[in-house]
């Protein structure tokens, strides 16, 4: 995933979506329409290049397939974004699990130890 810039905003989008934009942007410019302006003021992005928020179009008709496209990449953004997070929980438990056991493993082999001498 990379940071890509539309419409003067940060967006992360994998390359496979990038390369969707850019085909839907070529399939709507014309010699006096350039596909790019479709995209202007429907969405505003985080620092990070999240989509926080989708603006249904007021000023203008726009394609469904345009908003249809900023819907799939909201989505598949959170889902990832979610997807990092716990797969960073599962892995801060797995350490802590590992501790664990190496202190169960120190208990025990104390508690076999106290009994050999007993």
């Amino acid at each position: 995933m990379a940071i890509f810039i539309i419409d003067n905003k940060k967006i992360n989008l994998t390359q496979d979506e990038w390369e969707l934009y850019q085909n839907i942007v070529k399939s709507y410019t014309t010699s006096t329409n350039k596909g790019e302006d479709l995209f202007i003021d429907l969405f505003e992005s985080n620092d990070d290049g999240i989509i926080i928020f989708l603006k249904p179009p007021s000023k203008r008709q726009i394609s469904f397939e345009i908003f249809l496209f900023l819907i799939s990449v909201f989505s598949h953004q959170h889902i990832r974004v979610v997807h990092s997070e716990v797969f960073d929980i599962c892995n801060q438990m797995n350490e802590k699990l590992k501790e664990i056991d190496e202190k169960m493993k120190i208990l025990d082999q104390k508690i076999k130890d106290c009994k050999k001498n007993i």
